[in-house]
């Protein structure tokens, strides 16, 4: 029942339907040069002509609306290239099966393990294979074969062009369009949730990795953003300190304060977005300094601050002269700190080769399903004479593209694009009855393509039954064949669909399975930082930043890896597999979220003066290293660990250093009843008491992976 219901709930998103366009200009761009393409066919009077440079831009144009990072022309470029270079690569060996077979294993391979880089890059490169099939697979011969990738190459070149055509947006888009996007998503938890709570940490990682890939040459004139980016991590920060630091007796004030922030964070994500400055009310400004300076505790008036030098940055970044905004020795996070893109990719695609990690079975997969697909597909044959016979592209580039590192991806697609393809065969169909002119051709033909462009981002329901559509429906009249060529299609699809959920069941990477491991590995990071902050309160200084912010950076990825897994662990129906129920991973997310704020306020609270320093702490850095250790052991199943071993050492050790002593509220971050000392004693004391309670939560459900086991034997 439980694989029943999975595939059922896999199929209804994969026909979900959403409300996600592309920006307008840049569909504008793509459409564009599919009616250059199709132009260029009619002018020439070369209906081969204009398909394969229609075929061209249209899939080098899907390329340029893929969340590009870097500039629309160097993306639009780099496509072109890869596209063109694979055409012609597939029409020199096109009557060397074995050959080509061979590359083509290896084409999708290479495909895969690009992967690592992302998404949207790894669907490109799928995208740069398909043209390695299409002249492998259609060229009646070598000099055949070469003519149609030069009109590819064409194609591709219409959409490099239009790439130079306004309107321009402001420099530095897709970083614009990230930090925006960063400073959005802490509008929202500033007023409805926990600053570091689960996923709260995507928009950071999607706002470094758009700033990492700008060249070293670049950065200087981009440093306002880098800037905003440190001063997001700190507001971050400060909203978390705000929330667990304020009385209860002020909650209300803090309430339309947190909402004031939400409105500046909103208008300097509109200023980043747009490149034109959006003042934010004087009334909402002096709302936020009213409360920093009558609040009791420290958070709001760090907030405030840090809201201000945001602000300062943000219109900053308007300045067409970015490089001169900020001196060359300014101290801003990563300006000058990148790696060459090629060694970075390098590194990163180098640490994929291990048959552990998902993205090299992904690889190995794709590679054993585009193969086998091209075989399934000749061997097919033409469907009784509907398609095309001795040629099995169609089937191979369906397994390339529904193949997803994880399981729910894969199901969802395969259930997309077979009922997209079917619903296509069947516009398809209809459209292939009447005659048509050359001119009517390529007006349907471009109108097709551009639904296609504008649904791309819907789902795979609505961008399969169009994108069916139009190249059955170019084919059919291009190459002379039968109307009911569009069920063949449909047909190649379903097979293709079919052989790639197969693909995935037979090996597997179950993210359910990965959970362990990757907590396993927070856990060891913790285990570094955390001590090290507390040994940070022996005195002024004793801790060192950069080995903390280098722990911090890890801790940060290891963690939005894990909250991955558990948010595609949901959708497997391989529960029995993993050592905790879908309730339990949600506890551990919520409890990993929970430790890493305790981390973050121990940081923030460092003492900054001698009188701020609490050397006793120093007495938790073993204990706590021993505890951490074992959870890590105990989270990979190695041994278990008893819940309140860590509580028990706490409260015997507050009791024999006297911390407690003059401290009101429990030890509460904030609460005191002496004087100065006393305050920062009880501030110490809090946050300790917060980060031994994490930890014990955290410890309980991580031991509950036993009981489990045990209560499923008796």
């Amino acid at each position: 029942m439980r694989w029943w219901s999975s595939l059922i709930t896999m199929g209804r998103n994969g026909l979900r339907i959403e409300r996600a366009f592309a920006s307008p200009p840049v569909i504008a761009r793509a459409v564009l040069a599919v009616v250059l393409a199709t132009v260029l066919g009619l002018l020439l009077d070369d209906a081969v002509a204009g398909a394969m440079a229609s075929v061209g831009a249209f899939i080098c144009g899907i390329g340029t609306l893929m969340s590009p990072l870097r500039h629309p022309v160097l993306n639009a470029l780099g496509m072109a290239a890869a596209f063109s270079a694979m055409a012609v690569l597939g029409a020199l060996v096109q009557g060397t099966a074995w050959l080509f077979l061979l590359l083509l294993a290896v084409s999708a391979f290479a495909a895969g393990l690009w992967r690592t880089m992302g998404v949207a890059p790894g669907i490109r490169a799928c995208l740069a294979v398909i043209g390695l099939m299409i002249t492998a697979d259609l060229s009646p011969d070598v000099h055949g074969g070469l003519v149609i990738a030069g009109w590819i190459a064409v194609g591709t070149g219409f959409v490099v062009l239009v790439q130079l055509l306004p309107p321009y947006g402001p420099r530095f888009a897709a970083q614009r369009r990230a930090l925006a996007a960063l400073y959005r998503s802490l509008a929202g938890t500033s007023v409805t949730a926990d600053p570091s709570g689960p996923g709260a940490g995507a928009p950071f990682t999607a706002a470094r990795q758009a700033l990492d890939v700008l060249p070293q040459f670049s950065r200087p004139a981009a440093a306002p953003l880098f800037g905003l980016l440190g001063e997001a991590e700190r507001i971050r920060r400060a909203l978390q300190t705000v929330r667990l630091t304020a009385p209860p007796s002020t909650a209300a004030g803090d309430r339309e304060a947190l909402a004031a922030a939400a409105q500046v964070l909103s208008g300097i994500a509109r200023t980043v977005a747009s490149g034109r400055e959006h003042g934010t009310p004087e009334a909402v400004r002096a709302r936020l300094e009213s409360w920093a300076a009558v609040a009791p505790v420290h958070g709001p008036r760090e907030l405030a601050s840090r809201l201000r030098l945001a602000e300062q940055l943000a219109r900053r970044s308007t300045d067409d002269r970015l490089g001169d905004v900020l001196e060359p020795h300014s101290e801003v996070p990563g300006l000058y700190a990148g790696t060459p893109a090629v060694a970075r990719a390098a590194r990163r695609i180098r640490a994929q080769f291990h048959p552990q990690s998902p993205i090299f079975r992904h690889a190995v997969r794709l590679a054993l399903g585009v193969v086998a697909g091209e075989l399934i597909g000749r061997s097919i044959g033409g469907w009784g004479g509907l398609g095309i016979s001795a040629h099995g592209f169609w089937v191979a580039l369906t397994t390339l593209l529904v193949l997803f590192p994880e399981y729910g991806h894969t199901i969802a697609r395969g259930w997309g694009r077979a009922a997209g393809a079917v619903l296509g065969g069947i516009v398809a169909w209809a459209l292939s009855l009447p005659p048509w002119s050359p001119t009517g051709l390529a007006v349907v033909s471009v109108v097709l393509a551009a639904v296609s462009f504008v649904t791309l981002r819907t789902g795979q329901l609505m961008l399969n039954l169009w994108l069916t559509t139009w190249i059955v429906f170019l084919i059919h009249h291009v190459g002379g064949l039968p109307g009911p060529t569009a069920w063949a299609r449909a047909a190649d699809t379903v097979v293709g669909a079919a052989l790639a959920v197969l693909i995935f069941l037979v090996w597997p990477t179950w993210s359910t399975r990965r959970v362990p491991g990757l907590l396993a590995e927070w856990l060891r990071v913790q285990d570094r930082l955390l001590p090290e902050l507390l040994t940070g309160y022996a005195d002024v200084g004793a801790t060192d930043v950069a080995a903390v912010d280098a722990l911090r950076a890890r801790s940060r990825q290891v963690r939005e890896n894990l909250e991955v897994a558990v948010t595609q662990a949901h959708a497997e129906p391989a529960e029995h597999r993993g050592p905790w129920s879908s309730a339990q991973l949600e506890q551990l997310r919520t409890q990993v979220s929970t430790v890493a704020g305790c981390a973050t306020l121990l940081g923030e609270h460092l003492p900054r003066t001698p009188q701020d320093t609490v050397p006793e702490l120093t007495e938790l850095v073993d204990p706590l290293h021993e505890h951490l250790a074992a959870l890590a052991r105990a989270a990979a199943g190695a041994e278990t660990v008893a819940p309140g071993a860590l509580r028990s050492v706490f409260n015997s050790f507050t009791a024999r250093s006297g911390l407690l002593d003059g401290v009101s509220g429990g030890g509460s971050v904030e609460g005191v009843s002496g004087g100065v000392g006393s305050a920062r004693a009880g501030r110490a004391v809090g946050l300790s008491t917060a980060t031994v309670d994490a930890v014990e939560d955290l410890t309980a459900t991580i031991a509950s992976r036993k009981r489990r086991r045990r209560h499923a034997a008796v």
